[in-house]
C-alpha cells in the first residue's frame, strides 16, 4: 500500500491534502485540482498511465481525499474505493467529466468542464445531475470570453449548482502546444503571449447568477477526530486567501495563513479554548485570526470572512 502525495489544503485547489500517487489516467484533456495544471492522459505525481488496483494509501485519512477522473471501465471500482474511505470518516472528492452520474453517497462530486469548454459544446452541461459542483478552468484565448462564462453559467445555475469555481491551470510548453491544437492557430497568440485569465471576473459573472464561487471545505465525519477544528481552519484559510487576492497587506494576511495551518495541526480544540477563555496561550493566534476564532466559538460565523467575500464578489465601479 502506498503512501499517498500530501499537500496544504487551499481553497484555491479545492481544499485537496491526500491524492493517490498512483491512478490510472482518463482520456483526452483534464483538470488535476490537486497540482493545478492540465492533464493529458497522464497520472497525478506519477508517469504511469494505469494502476494494478486503485489505491490511496492507508485509512483512515484524516482529511480530503482527491480521487481524479479514471477511464470508463475503472469508475465501478473507483466508487467502491470511495465509499469504503467514507465509511472510515474520510471526506472525499471525486472528480467526474460530463456523462458520468456516479452514485456515492456522502461524496463531494466536482464536474471537470475542460472537455465541454475545449470542445465549444456546452450541450453536455444540461445534462449535469442537480445541485453539482463543478470547476471551470480558466484558458487564455480559449475559456476566458466573459460571453462563454455568461452561456456556460446560465445553464448551471439552471441545474441548481452548488458551487462552480474557477482555476487558472499552470501552463508549461506541452500545455501550450496541445491547447493550440485544440484551438486552432487563432489561439495562438493568447496561449504562448496572453496574460494568465484572473479568477475574480469569472467568480463575479457566476456570483451574479446565484453560484457560489468557491467549494465549501468538506469535512470528516467520526471516527476521524477534530472536525470542529477543520471546519475553524477552512474559514481561516478562505480569509487569508480572499485577502492577499484582494491585494491588502501580506502580512495580515500571511498570519491567518498560518493560523489555518496551526488549527489543522493543532491537538487542542478550538472551540473550547475561546469558550474558556483560554487562547492567549497559543503563540501562533493573534489579532484577526483570534477574532476569528473567537468569532466562530460564539456564533459559528466570520464578519471578517462575510466582508472580504462581499468585496471580493462586488462589482468594479
Amino acid at each position: 500500500m502506498m503512501r499517498p502525495v500530501v499537500q496544504l489544503p487551499e481553497p484555491g485547489r479545492f481544499w485537496v491534502r491526500y491524492t493517490p500517487r498512483l491512478w490510472p489516467a482518463p482520456g483526452g484533456p483534464w483538470t488535476d485540482l490537486a497540482a493545478c495544471r492540465l492533464g493529458w492522459g497522464r497520472s497525478p505525481g506519477s508517469n504511469a498511465a494505469h494502476a494494478a488496483t486503485l489505491d490511496a494509501g492507508p485509512a483512515p485519512l484524516d482529511d480530503l481525499l482527491y480521487l481524479p477522473p479514471v477511464p470508463p471501465e475503472r469508475a465501478a471500482e473507483r466508487d467502491r474505493l470511495a465509499g469504503e474511505r467514507l465509511a472510515k470518516g474520510t471526506p472525499v472528492l471525486v472528480q467526474v467529466r460530463p456523462g458520468e452520474a456516479p452514485e456515492i453517497p456522502g461524496a463531494v462530486l466536482v464536474y471537470d468542464l475542460l472537455p465541454a469548454l475545449l470542445a465549444r459544446d456546452l450541450a453536455p452541461l444540461d445534462l449535469l445531475p442537480a445541485g453539482l459542483a463543478a470547476v471551470w478552468p480558466l484558458l487564455p484565448g480559449l475559456t476566458d470570453d466573459p460571453g462563454l462564462w455568461a452561456e456556460g453559467c446560465s445553464v448551471l445555475a439552471a441545474r441548481r449548482a452548488s458551487c462552480v469555481q474557477a482555476i487558472s491551470p499552470r501552463l508549461d510548453p506541452v500545455d501550450r502546444r496541445r491547447l493550440v491544437e485544440q484551438g486552432g492557430e487563432g489561439v495562438f497568440e493568447a496561449i504562448f503571449h496572453g496574460e494568465p485569465p484572473a479568477e475574480r471576473p469569472f467568480a463575479r459573472a457566476a456570483y451574479r447568477l446565484g453560484l457560489a464561487p468557491f467549494l465549501e471545505r468538506p469535512l470528516p465525519r467520526p471516527p476521524v477526530l477534530g472536525i470542529e477544528n477543520r471546519r475553524i481552519a477552512g474559514v481561516l484559510a478562505l480569509a487569508a486567501e480572499l485577502w492577499l487576492r484582494l491585494g491588502r497587506p501580506d502580512g495580515p494576511g500571511q498570519a491567518l495563513y498560518v493560523a489555518a495551518r496551526q488549527a489543522d495541526r493543532t491537538a487542542y480544540d478550538l472551540s473550547a479554548l475561546a469558550r474558556e477563555g483560554n487562547l492567549g496561550f497559543l503563540s501562533w493566534l493573534s489579532g484577526l485570526g483570534r477574532e476569528v476564532v473567537l468569532e466562530q466559538a460564539e456564533t459559528g460565523g466570520s464578519s471578517l470572512l462575510a466582508t472580504l467575500l462581499a468585496e471580493y464578489l462586488a462589482e468594479e465601479t
